[in-house]
């Protein structure tokens, strides 16, 4: 028996709606900087993104179980913002402020 690999459900989502904003995350485990950015741009190629979230789960306090995570954030101009390590909570509410700018959307609001 031959295994097939699976197509990958973010692949899809432009394809069924167009104007989505689609943000895709990426996490791997001890890349280098330079190579989980290029790792994370190939993602929001492969995808259509409109940017990528990308992180090494590999670093102490980045981790899945952590409070605190250190994000890459790439758009399709290739554009890095660069979030140092801080609570989610801090690093959500950054995305969101890009994903807002990014949308040009009017009275953005501020995010407790």
């Amino acid at each position: 028996m031959r295994l097939k690999p699976t197509p990958k459900i973010i692949e899809a989502i432009k394809k069924v709606s167009p104007k989505t904003f689609l943000v895709a995350f990426k996490a791997e485990f001890t890349f280098p900087k330079e190579e989980l950015i290029e790792s994370a741009y190939e993602t929001l190629k492969a995808s259509n993104a409109d940017l990528v979230v990308a992180n090494n789960v590999g670093r102490q306090g980045a981790s899945f179980g952590a409070d605190t995570n250190e994000v890459f954030i790439i758009d399709k101009k290739r554009n890095v913002t660069y979030i140092p390590l801080t609570t989610k909570r801090e690093v959500v509410k950054k995305l969101l402020d890009i994903i807002a700018k990014s949308l040009s959307l009017p009275n953005t609001p501020t995010y407790p």
